[in-house]
């Protein structure tokens, strides 16, 4: 990778004083490590709800001023040997901000909490531009002790992809990614992706994706191991200069019932793909204590607004489903409140849609109303699919305004089906990619021997009609348009929908 590092490395430990305020902010100038005192000054204005939902009671904050001296790649983390790691260690919240004392301000970049239980932070390999003051803002959200922080900036020329979205699933095997340019917009991009979240970038599965003349690029993976997770990482090639890897990213492809998530699987980013509500870890001498079903452990968790009404959704991962399968929906909620204050009642949606968007939750499943603080209540739900394809469903918190800030922890979520083992067994076939332009492939996971092919247009008109274990039709010869698959196996039939491009 072709950078030049265009500063020299401080002495560590340095102390930063006169932090208090944007207008009394430290300024860094060289690489190092930073000493804080007790995070005791002065919130930003106008902060609160840019970076971060909500601030600390009573808001405070140390203030750090950054200004590169060319374009280039800043760090700023408190993940370092200094401090404490883990759910003992210590719990920082940072958010990096531009624009001028007294606002209005613009979030760069902000982090809480790492993977893994980690409650340290950090911002990493962000793009800065030449001459434009950033400050670095510590605040005591969860924790006011001091700590120790290292700042890194490394001159760069090529960068890696600002912004990042959710995948789109078209199948159990395949997804498409997507991304903001970078600027410059590079020759083209490396994607690297793998089933193992473990393996570092760049050595994974390599594909490269086009720039392309939108405002966004995509890449396309498929072939990949039925209803898996893999993370992904995506770098600018700048032709010879690389940018660095942005990622890890994490993608979570559409499982087959049952399916079941306690939030306790580490190899499964504990969220194992549900997405928007946080992840909370407690212990028995944590506050608050046990707030994971069954014990000690991981559980999701939302709150209530005391300004406003609450409008916050979370969604389950994909579930591939097929028309007339019905599900029944299991989780499990609890209520709490800081003491002395008494936990006020949640209200939330159990939703269903076509996609993890509010816009795509077209259909309410069920409302609850969540009173207990003393135990998990159980709710259960039903839902049959129209049609086949892929679902997502939604919690919807739409709790009035109230008076006492309360959480409601979710956990262990359980998706069932009426399907028999055949239905189940024939859910596994997959078609990939799709859309299609020559040859369609067919898979499954169980090794299902297929005994026919048959593919219809929109209309039911039959175009193709093929014997035998066929994995892969030959479709180039077919018009632009939707057309259905039915495949045939000594289990049963089960019907895909595919786009001929």
């Amino acid at each position: 990778m072709k950078k030049t590092l265009l500063l020299l490395l401080a002495f560590a430990g340095i102390n930063a004083y006169s932090q208090g305020s944007c207008a009394t902010a430290f300024n860094i100038t060289t690489n190092g490590d930073y000493v804080t005192s007790t995070v005791n000054g002065t919130f930003p204005t106008g902060e609160t709800g840019l970076c971060f939902a909500s601030a600390g009671s009573p808001a405070a904050a140390l203030w750090y001023t950054f200004t590169p001296p060319t374009d280039g790649i800043l760090t700023v983390t408190s993940a370092i040997a200094a401090n404490p790691g883990g759910t003992t260690g210590i719990d920082t919240r940072l958010s990096i901000l531009s624009g001028s004392c007294g606002g209005p301000w613009t979030c760069e970049d902000f982090n809480d909490d790492l993977p893994g239980s980690d409650y340290r932070s950090a911002v990493v390999d962000l793009p800065v531009t030449a001459g434009t003051t950033y400050y670095i803002i510590w605040d005591n959200r969860w924790d006011d002790t001091a700590f120790t922080f290292n700042l890194t900036f490394t001159g760069a020329s090529c960068f890696a992809p600002p912004l990042f979205y959710l995948p789109d699933y078209l199948s159990t095997t395949s997804a498409d990614l997507y991304w903001d340019q970078s600027t410059p917009v590079p020759s083209t991009y490396d994607v690297d992706w793998s089933n193992n979240f473990a393996t570092p970038a760049g050595s994974g599965t390599m594909i490269s994706a086009p720039a392309g003349a939108l405002s966004y690029s995509t890449a396309n993976i498929s072939g990949a191991t039925a209803s898996s997770n893999f993370r992904y990482y995506v770098r600018a090639n700048c032709n010879p200069e690389l940018s660095a890897w942005a990622g890890p990213y994490y993608a979570y492809l559409p499982v087959t019932l049952p399916y079941s998530n306690d939030f306790e699987n580490p190899a499964n980013n504990y969220t194992d793909g549900f997405i928007n509500f946080a992840l909370i870890t407690t212990s028995g001498t944590s506050t608050p204590p046990n707030y994971a079903d069954g014990g000690a452990g991981t559980a999701m968790y939302t709150f209530n607004s005391t300004t406003a009404a609450s409008n916050a959704r979370a969604y389950f991962r994909g579930m591939n489903l097929t028309a007339g399968e019905q599900v029944t929906v299991e989780f499990k909620t609890r209520l709490f409140a800081f003491a002395p204050d008494v936990p006020e009642p949640i209200s939330f949606n159990l939703t269903v849609g076509d996609s993890q968007s509010a816009a795509g939750q077209a259909t309410v499943v069920q409302s609850y109303t969540n009173s207990s603080a003393a135990a998990y209540t159980t709710h259960t739900a039903t839902f049959t699919a129209p049609t086949s394809g892929i679902y997502y469903f939604g919690i919807h918190n739409n709790t009035p305004q109230a008076t006492t800030e309360t959480f409601l922890f979710l956990d262990s979520i359980s998706l069932t089906t009426n399907l028999s083992s055949n239905d189940n067994e024939l859910s596994v076939f997959s078609i990939y990619p799709n859309p299609v332009s020559n040859v369609l492939t067919i898979s499954n996971t169980n090794n299902i021997e297929i005994k026919s092919v048959t593919i219809t247009d929109i209309n039911g008109r039959v175009v193709k009609n093929q014997q035998g274990a066929l994995t892969q039709i030959n479709v180039s010869d077919l018009n632009s348009g939707a057309y259905f698959v039915t495949i045939e196996a000594a289990e049963g039939k089960t019907t895909k929908k595919f786009i001929k491009q």
